[in-house]
């Protein structure tokens, strides 16, 4: 079959690989149909000498949509594959199992025509577009991030925080969306992105963008783009005794652009929120796309084959606020 194959920093080719011919107990043989493009692939792709040990290939990708032969519907990953038995998985928190195994990061994954899965890692879902599909996994991660937001609400100094999103990539989209559909949230919600480029999900879901950002404005600040100069950004612009998530996922090595001093006497709340695939996040991105299918459409971006991947991760160019993903049929 054929398969995306890493083998080193920005190495990445097409090969013709062993197509999976063996299930353990409770695994499949997926067929793979579309996949995205995750940022946390191209950070993968251009570190992979920290990631492979030395002599180690790797096939990436983990927003899988993928099909089971004999059975019509379609297949949503949750890559993430705990233990089940460590400290965290029995407190719940099974992305930081201590066991972790994550296909398309550390194990096989999807950019492949086939891929091996545990049957219990597999959502159907019934969508009018199967590759809408390929949110599922993005979009529960945001659930999760969401919800750890609205957890710290008694921290806040106002029922009516005002917000910033910074990032109009897919992060900052699904944040703000479920931002804007929590009953929960009663927040002025505004979006700041360096890139000059109009970004539709945000007018769709009728949040302001700015051009400038205020500094000590806002009392919650989302850093959705993992850049250092979002970091930088976010805590400059959030008030006083006011809090910042960081949702992006920083580059290793990027310190945080504060003193402990600072932040004590600013008494800044820092927050993060790391994955967060589980069944309940899942179920939950799965019903928000097909109640509101219409919006995630437009998150879709360019299609791409799997031939063409290479090319894709290593000059990584996403239309801004889309997911580009592979077309396993292109």
């Amino acid at each position: 079959m054929k398969a995306a194959v890493l083998y080193g920093a920005n190495k990445i080719e097409i090969r013709d690989v062993p197509t999976p011919a063996i299930a353990q107990a409770g695994e499949v043989i997926a067929d793979v149909q579309f996949v995205g493009l995750c940022k946390t692939d191209q950070q993968i792709t251009a570190t992979a000498p920290n990631q492979l040990p030395k002599g180690q290939e790797l096939i990436l990708g983990h927003e899988v949509v993928c099909q089971i032969p004999d059975e019509q519907t379609y297949f949503a990953l949750n890559n993430e594959i705990s233990c089940g038995e460590c400290s965290y998985c029995q407190e719940g928190l099974t992305s930081h199992c201590q066991n972790l195994q994550e296909l398309g990061v550390n194990c096989n994954g999807g950019y492949a025509q086939k891929m091996l899965a545990p049957r219990s890692s597999l959502y159907p879902f019934v969508f009018s577009n199967p590759s809408l599909g390929i949110l599922i996994e993005p979009l529960s991660c945001a659930v999760r991030g969401v919800e750890r937001i609205l957890a710290t609400a008694n921290l806040w100094s106002v029922d009516q925080p005002t917000t910033l999103i910074i990032g109009g990539g897919l992060s900052g989209s699904l944040v703000g969306y479920l931002l804007t559909h929590s009953p929960q949230f009663q927040g002025n919600i505004k979006l700041y992105d360096i890139v000059n480029q109009p970004i539709l999900w945000a007018e769709k879901l009728g949040i302001e963008r700015i051009t400038e950002v205020v500094k000590d404005k806002a009392h919650l600040v989302i850093e959705c783009s993992g850049s250092p100069n979002g970091l930088d950004t976010a805590l400059t612009s959030v008030r006083k005794a006011g809090l910042v998530c960081i949702y992006g996922v920083p580059k290793v090595g990027i310190p945080l652009p504060i003193s402990p001093h600072e932040l004590f006497m600013r008494e800044i709340a820092v927050i993060t929120s790391f994955a967060g695939a589980t069944e309940q996040t899942m179920g939950k991105a799965i019903d928000y796309i097909r109640n509101d299918e219409a919006f995630f459409e437009q998150l879709l971006g360019r299609v791409i084959s799997l031939q063409n991947l290479p090319q894709e991760l290593t000059a990584w160019n996403p239309q801004l606020g889309t997911r580009t993903f592979v077309d396993m049929n292109a």
